[in-house]
């Protein structure tokens, strides 16, 4: 019984080693500093991208305008993370990718606010241009990305 548990201990280290090593030699094969490696985190604005992945993916262009220029304290969420609001202008311009999801922050005011896509770059299907979103002291999804 002990010589079977012998052998199963070297037999566990060997194959231990041979994985460790075969994973080293991998890793030594496919590294290139091209690759852009970015990394997704629950407050990060950065995007995934697949580690055998050169490409950055294509992204898109929204300008949103406030129809109400009193009320400026109104953010503009991407994928949840705050990015911008209007209390320096009345149009923001966000640069988006696919599937991300824009939503406005109307928190701050007890009256309906009407935020307007004035502009979009010509590769996104939606959100449409000239969509009208309105909040009242909510945050309500202007929409998902999707890119043509």
């Amino acid at each position: 019984m002990k010589t079977a548990f012998n052998r199963l201990e070297k037999f566990i280290i060997i194959l231990s080693i041979l994985s460790t090593s075969f994973l080293l030699i991998i890793q030594f094969l496919n590294y290139d500093d091209n690759y852009t490696i970015y990394t997704s985190g629950l407050n990060s604005k950065n995007k995934f991208i697949p580690f055998s992945s050169t490409e950055k993916p294509e992204k898109g262009i929204v300008i949103l305008k406030n129809m109400d220029p009193t009320c400026n304290e109104i953010e503009v969420l991407l994928n949840g993370n705050s990015i911008a609001n209007f209390t320096d202008k009345d149009e923001i311009k966000i640069s988006v990718y696919e599937n991300d999801i824009i939503e406005i922050d109307g928190t701050k005011y007890n009256k309906n606010l009407n935020i307007k896509v004035v502009g979009i770059s010509n590769n996104i299907k939606n959100p449409k241009l000239d969509t009208i979103i309105t909040t009242s002291q909510s945050i309500e999804i202007l929409g998902k990305v999707q890119l043509k």
